[in-house]
Parts: structure tokens; sequence; C-alpha cells
């Protein structure tokens, strides 16, 4: 696999510091063939889907989504305008177990109970499907979000259950709050109305609340319980710049 030497990987992401989001995602785009683009359609997801549809065609993106059974209405309708407007294809994957079944097996509102057992069923387990024929995934975090990201890295080195290398590539990790909102304003870019009323991050229906103008931008998630789902933390990092990134 190309460029997936936890020590040449380190060496290129410190060089792609001083690139710009299309700079990083034209080379990540360039270098490994099995990329993907992962989309919760936050800001951030949907200002990558448009920066990368400026590279190549939508069509040739391989754009995939969580669907936990307890997305906001508004969330599918972005998925469908994004799919319209940019030409793309979004596979859904869904838990192996159907909402219905973690109902009967753990009684309903696990969320109010367990979130992390929520979101290992609903969000952990989808996804690590999702990955296994991927090379390198594309992520929209930023180290402005909030101190569990402020360490990711531009590019990163993890692990598939075989042993084989998943390459993270966090294209926008250098960006602002600022940042982002000036692009998706300028280019029109679609964006969840959730966000023009008080929401900073928007997952599940049940998780996902509206905060003061002045929070940080993961505090209107799980209660204030966690700062992440998990998906971003339930693989191991190699990566000799630093210790894991949550």
């Amino acid at each position: 696999m190309p460029l997936s030497n936890p020590e040449e990987l380190s060496a290129r992401s410190a060089e792609l510091e001083a690139a710009s989001p299309v700079e990083i995602l034209r080379f990540a785009l360039a270098t490994w063939p099995g990329i993907a683009i992962s989309s919760a359609f936050g800001v951030e997801d949907c200002a990558i889907i448009d920066l990368a549809c400026g590279i190549v065609s939508g069509a040739s993106l391989h754009v995939f989504s969580i669907d936990t059974d307890f997305l906001f209405p508004e969330t599918h309708a972005l998925k469908a305008r994004m799919e319209e407007r940019y030409g793309i294809r979004v596979k859904v994957w869904k838990g192996s177990v159907t909402k219905e079944e973690q109902d009967a097996t753990h009684g309903e509102r696990l969320y109010e109970r367990s979130t992390d057992q929520c979101c290992a069923i609903r969000k952990i387990e989808p996804i690590g499907r999702a990955l296994e024929s991927v090379d390198a995934w594309v992520t929209g975090m930023r180290r402005d979000q909030g101190p569990s990201r402020a360490g990711i890295q531009i590019l990163e080195r993890y692990d598939h259950q075989d042993g084989s290398p998943l390459i993270k590539v966090n294209p926008l990790a250098r960006w602002t709050h600022k940042d982002t909102w000036a692009h998706v304003m300028k280019h029109e870019v679609p964006y969840n109305p959730l966000f023009d009323q008080g929401y900073k991050s928007i997952g599940c229906w049940p998780c996902s609340k509206p905060v003061d103008a002045d929070a940080d931008e993961r505090a209107g998630r799980w209660g204030g319980q966690k700062a992440e789902c998990g998906i971003h933390t339930f693989m191991i990092r190699k990566d000799p710049s630093g210790p894991p990134s949550a």
C-alpha cells in the first residue's frame, strides 16, 4: 500500500501542515485509490464534499454515512440535497442490530442509560464494516473543535483488525470554525438548518441539543457526558508523532 509506513507518513503529514485543504485532498485522492469520505453531514463534511468535487467528479467519489435510526429529518433531507447538488451517491450503513432488536434486548431509550453502549451498537459497529475495504478515510475533524481533537494530525496511521493499514486524512485539521463557515457561505454549500437554531454539533436527535453561542462545539452532545461517540477512538493509531488522537 502506498505511503503507510508510520515514520514516512508522519513526515509527509508535517509537510502538509502548510497546505490548503484542497491541496491535502488532491494529494490524498491521488495517493490512495481506495479512499472514502465519511459524512455525518455536519458543516465540515459538507465543505469537504464541496472541495473534493472541485478536484474530481462527484460520481467518482466514494462517500459513505452511518444511519443510526435516530437521525434528524433535517439530516436526511440534507443528504438528498448534497447528492443532487454534487452528483454523489452516498453509501448508507446501518447497524447489524436493528433499533427494534436493540430495544428488545436492552430496553427502549438505551441512550439515556448508556450512551457508550448505544453508540457502540448504532455507530461503531457499522462504521467498522464500512471501513473494512477502505485504504484511506477522509474526515471533517478540526483541531479547534475541542480538547478531544486538539492533537489530530493531517495524516494518521491506524490498523484494520487484520493488521493492514488504514490512513485517516484530516484535511480541515488547521481550519477554524470561522474558516469552515466562511467557505460554506461563500460557495453556497448546503448545510443543516438546525445550525441556525443554536445547534453547534448535530448527530442523533436524542443526544444533540442547542447550546449557548459561547459554548464548546461539542457541548451539546450526550448531555455533556462525553465529547466523542467512539467512531474516532475505536482504532489504535500507529503514529510516532504523538499519542493516539481522540
